[in-house]
C-alpha cells in the first residue's frame, strides 16, 4: 500500500461493513416495535398477519448485536482488565442512564405515559421502586416483572453489560482450553437446556452468552483460525440437536425465543465470519462495500442512542394518535412512516447529547470521515484490520 494511503487507512481499520449491519439491526428493531405498538395490545399481530409475517422478525436484531459485541470484544481483554472494564464502563453506561432518565421524565410528565390504556405500553408502568433499582444496576432482564418495564429494549443492554463480565471470568479461559466451536459448544449445553427444561431463568435470554460466543469464534476465523468442516458440521449439529430437544418445552416466561434467536445469532456469525476473512484476505465485495457505504455507517453510529430510546417514543405517538378514527392498516403505516421516523429523528438528537461524547477513537473517526474530513476508502485499498472495532 502506498504511504499515500495509510493516514487515510487509519481512519478505516476494523470492519466498516459491521456498521452496516448494526444500523439495519437497530432498524429492524424499531419497525417491529412500531409494529407492537400500534393500536391495542396484540390487535396487529392478530389482524395485520401478513404485515407481522415480514415485519415480526425484526426481534432478531438483538441476537445480531450480541454477535457482533462477541467479534468486536474477542480481543478487548488482552489490553488489560482495567482498561476493558473502564472502556466498556464509558462506552455503554452514560448514554444507558441518560436514556433512563429521559424515559422516566416522559412518564413522569406525560400523563398519558401513566396509566394503562389496553396497549403494549401497559407493560412498562406503573414504574414501581424495585423496577427502578434493577434498572439502575442492570439486572432488570433476571425477572419477568422488571425486564419490560419503564424501556422495554433495555433488559439486553443488561444482558450484555453481564456478558462483558463473563467473558473475562468463563468464555476466555474455557477458550483458552478447547476450539472456538467447541466452546460454542459448551455454552449451547450450558446456556440452553438447564434453563428451558427446568423451565427457570429463560426470561433472563441466557443463550445470548452463547451467541457472544459464537461472534467470538466468528472473530478468531476472520483473524485466520483454521476451522474445517467437519468442526463446523459438528458444531452445527450439536446446537440443533439441542434446540431441536428443547423445542418441545413450553417455557411459561420465553416461549421459544432460545430457538429463534439462536438460529438467527449463528447466521450472523457465519455470514461476519465470512465476509470478516474476506475482507482480511482483500477479495473485494460489493455487499460488504454497500453495509460500509456513509449512510448505513452513520446508521450504525447512532444505533445505540436509536435502541436505546425509540420505544418510550413509540409508545407515546400511539397513544397520543389513538383517538383518531383510523383503520388498523392505516394506523400502522401511521407509526411506520410518521411516528417511528420522529422518533429516531429525536433519538438521533439524543446521540449528540448524550452519547457522541463517550464514543470511542475509532466512531469519532468515523463520524470525522462521514463529515468529509477522510476519504472513503474501498474495502480493496483498506489496511488490515483490526478486532477491536468496536
Amino acid at each position: 500500500m502506498s504511504s499515500a494511503a495509510a493516514p487515510a487507512s487509519a481512519a478505516r481499520k476494523g470492519y466498516p461493513f459491521l456498521d452496516g449491519i448494526r444500523g439495519l439491526a437497530a432498524l429492524a428493531v424499531v419497525l417491529y416495535h412500531a409494529f407492537l405498538f400500534t393500536g391495542l395490545t396484540d390487535q396487529s399481530t392478530e389482524q395485520l398477519p401478513i404485515v407481522g409475517a415480514i415485519i415480526g422478525w425484526g426481534y432478531l436484531g438483538v441476537p445480531v448485536f450480541i454477535v457482533l459485541s462477541g467479534f468486536l470484544l474477542r480481543y478487548k481483554f488482552e489490553r488489560g482488565a482495567r482498561r476493558y472494564f473502564r472502556d466498556r464502563a464509558r462506552r455503554i453506561l452514560p448514554p444507558y442512564y441518560a436514556a433512563l432518565l429521559v424515559s422516566l421524565a416522559l412518564i413522569a410528565l406525560v400523563p398519558v405515559l401513566q396509566v394503562e390504556s389496553g396497549t403494549a405500553w401497559d407493560t412498562k408502568v406503573p414504574v414501581t421502586v424495585p423496577s427502578v433499582l434493577s434498572h439502575l444496576f442492570l439486572v432488570q432482564n433476571l425477572s419477568g416483572s422488571w425486564a419490560v418495564s419503564i424501556n422495554g429494549p433495555m433488559w439486553s443492554i443488561a444482558v450484555e453489560w453481564q456478558i462483558y463480565f463473563i467473558l473475562p471470568l468463563l468464555l476466555l479461559p474455557l477458550r483458552r482450553l478447547v476450539h472456538p466451536l467447541v466452546l460454542v459448544g459448551i455454552m449451547t449445553t450450558i446456556t440452553v437446556l438447564p434453563p428451558v427444561a427446568l423451565g427457570v431463568g429463560t426470561v433472563a435470554h441466557p443463550w445470548l452468552v452463547t451467541l457472544f460466543a459464537m461472534g467470538m469464534a466468528a472473530a478468531e476465523y476472520a483473524k485466520g483460525a483454521s476451522f474445517h468442516a467437519w468442526q463446523v458440521a459438528a458444531t452445527s449439529a450439536w446446537v440443533a440437536v439441542v434446540l431441536l430437544v428443547t423445542s418441545f418445552v413450553r417455557s411459561e416466561e420465553v416461549s421459544g425465543l432460545w430457538f429463534s434467536e439462536t438460529v438467527a445469532g449463528a447466521v450472523a456469525a457465519l455470514v461476519i465470519g465470512l465476509m470478516a476473512r474476506g475482507q482480511a484476505e482483500g477479495r473485494v465485495s460489493r455487499t460488504r462495500e454497500f453495509l460500509g457505504s456513509k449512510p448505513l455507517e452513520y446508521a450504525g453510529l447512532v444505533s445505540y442512542s436509536v435502541y436505546l430510546l425509540h420505544s418510550p417514543l413509540l409508545g407515546l405517538g400511539n397513544l397520543l394518535t389513538l383517538p383518531l378514527d383510523l383503520p388498523l392498516l392505516a394506523r400502522w403505516a401511521l407509526m411506520t412512516f410518521l411516528v417511528a421516523p420522529i422518533a429516531i429523528a429525536i433519538s438521533i438528537g439524543f446521540f449528540y447529547l448524550a452519547e457522541r461524547p463517550f464514543i470511542n477513537s475509532r466512531q469519532r473517526e468515523v463520524q470525522r470521515e462521514l463529515k468529509g474530513g477522510e476519504p472513503h476508502l474501498s474495502v480493496a485499498s483498506a489496511s488490515r484490520p483490526s478486532a477491536s472495532g468496536e
